[in-house]
């Protein structure tokens, strides 16, 4: 009884540290486009939660920026390496969810950089809603996969994720 319960506990643990992961790269999307893409719609209770709390949680972000990204790195480079015994699971899916992250920082550097012109006009909002959302749903699907304890597959990050793991097992 008390092996099954430890055991148990250890699975959920796993899970959660493997879910929780993914809130850097959702704490980068909502930095990015939150604002544009909850601020354009007509729902008051879209705004009212935006400014709650996703606005709050992006504004910790800009005011920590370099604390989120040293945490970040060394988060991966304990990952990678296997220095702290996580289970090859928790270790692939924090390293994919880091990975997404930075996927995350380039789309929105890169949309920072179009045109005013562009990012304001019904073709910007469309796309910040697109990727937003799209993002979003890739952390929710992941989420969804390591709940029943699957490797959730995304394309070129589950990949790396899976390489990033197995050299660390190398080292």
């Amino acid at each position: 009884m008390v092996f099954k319960l430890k055991t148990y506990l250890i699975q959920i643990s796993e899970r959660c540290i493997a879910m929780a992961a993914f809130i850097f790269p959702f704490i980068e999307i909502s930095y990015y486009f939150g604002a544009k893409v909850f601020l354009s719609t007509d729902s008051l209770n879209l705004k009212i939660f935006y400014v709650n709390h996703i606005a709050k949680l992006s504004a910790f972000y800009e005011a920590n920026i370099y604390l989120v990204f040293i945490a970040m790195v060394a988060i991966f480079l304990v990952c990678s390496r296997g220095s702290v015994p996580l289970t090859k699971y928790v270790r692939f899916n924090v390293i994919q969810a880091i990975l997404l992250n930075i996927v995350c920082s380039c789309i929105g550097s890169i949309f920072s950089f179009l045109p005013i012109v562009l990012r304001e006009s019904t073709i910007g909002i469309l796309l910040a809603n697109f990727l937003y959302l799209g993002i979003v749903l890739v952390m929710v699907y992941s989420c969804i996969l390591i709940v029943f304890y699957r490797y959730p597959k995304i394309p070129v990050l589950s990949e790396a994720a899976r390489l990033q793991v197995q050299r660390g097992y190398q080292n």
